[in-house]
């Protein structure tokens, strides 16, 4: 089998920089149109890229008799790589769970670990004349171990997305999911297994095809990059003033949320003293759990918002927040109003915060 020359390596690693670059342009377009905090994961994957590529377009140029410094830049390169990882599980994770869970400690411990393992041990890499430096059976059994915690983890966080991903964009959550995981888990498999001495060159190649897979999904439908694997039922605005929901919108959802018409009225009007407690300072409620549900609080100056869902994630808590900020800015001067017409505009804001949800209706409990 042959191998690739300096020069097609150096081309597919430049691609490889124009692709990330138009991966991170698309990343933020889509944080700029509904601004949410798990995205900028994704954009400090596309950032952490860049120098991944840029190092490996000169890994070959430098010339195979500068040894040390050869060295010095694959060790940055796996150490790279590990960032990514840890950064894609965390990605992952934030549309999850309301919080990183114990697997972002197991990455960021492996990551250190490969870190130090290649710094303070630099014989831990082999070098050849032909090819450069290269990984050692030793580290090689380090990273066929990671690998292998790596794919078992990403892959039963993956599959928990499954029931939840609607049928329109289904081909481009494959796409994408895909396109995560090849250029980080690609790369590891060949360096592990080493087929990258067989083929040399052949690490790379995985990542452009990867990028280039993720930039199609986002282009197909960029709402795939907010799913959450879990139901939505309802997002409701209480004005404190008053003592009543202002704007209601229900969502399309699995299966059926609880009997809001019946909650939420008794949760607005006949605990006002707990309510309260939600938009304290000091004592500040942000969930309330009940066996089935959960209520996502965000509060702002009398006005308080909260969803029902099935569970939290930092994606809806990240949304919830920045539709209030936006809710209150633009009716300020009529929130105690109960005419349900006053706040029609406000659908704009819900499709703009939590376009990544199904479609939706407005009710309303003001008389």
């Amino acid at each position: 089998m042959s191998s690739l020359n300096a020069m097609q390596y150096t081309l597919i690693a430049f691609l490889s920089v124009i692709l990330t670059l138009i991966g991170l342009i698309l990343s933020f377009r889509v944080y700029y149109k509904g601004k949410s905090k798990p995205l900028w994961y994704l954009i400090i994957i596309h950032l952490l890229l860049l120098p991944f590529f840029l190092s490996h377009s000169l890994l070959y140029l430098i010339g195979l008799e500068q040894k040390l410094i050869m060295t010095l830049i694959f060790q940055l390169t796996i150490i790279l790589l590990c960032l990514i990882l840890f950064f894609l599980i965390f990605f992952i994770e934030s549309l999850r769970v309301e919080s990183p869970s114990n697997y972002i400690i197991l990455f960021a411990a492996l990551g250190v670990g490969n870190g130090i393992l290649l710094t303070l041990f630099p014989e831990t890499l082999e070098w050849d004349e032909l090819i450069g430096p290269y990984l050692s059976d030793f580290s090689r059994i380090i990273f066929a171990i990671d690998l292998l915690l790596a794919a078992i983890i990403i892959s039963w966080q993956i599959y928990q997305f499954i029931p939840f991903i609607r049928s329109e964009y289904r081909k481009s959550s494959i796409l994408l999911f895909s396109g995560c995981l090849l250029p980080i888990l690609g790369p590891m498999v060949i360096i592990s297994t080493k087929l990258s001495l067989v083929f040399w060159g052949s690490e790379l190649i995985p990542i452009p095809i990867g990028i280039l897979m993720m930039i199609i999904s986002i282009v197909i439908d960029d709402r795939v990059l907010r799913m959450v694997p879990f139901n939505v039922y309802r997002l409701s605005v209480m004005n404190m003033n008053i003592g009543l929901s202002i704007f209601d919108i229900l969502f399309d959802a699995k299966k059926s949320g609880p009997d809001s018409n019946t909650l939420i009225p008794h949760l607005m009007t006949a605990n006002l003293q707990f309510v309260q407690s939600v938009i304290s300072s000091t004592e500040r409620i942000q969930f309330i759990r009940t066996d089935n549900f959960i209520f996502i609080f965000e509060a702002l100056n009398d006005v308080v918002c909260f969803v029902i869902a099935d569970r939290a994630s930092m994606l809806i808590k990240s949304a919830l927040k920045e539709f209030t900020r936006e809710f209150v800015k633009e009716f300020g001067l009529i929130l105690d109003s109960c005419d349900i017409s006053h706040f029609a505009d406000a659908e704009r804001i819900v499709k703009k915060y939590f376009s990544f949800l199904p479609s939706s209706r407005v009710v309303s409990f003001c008389p």
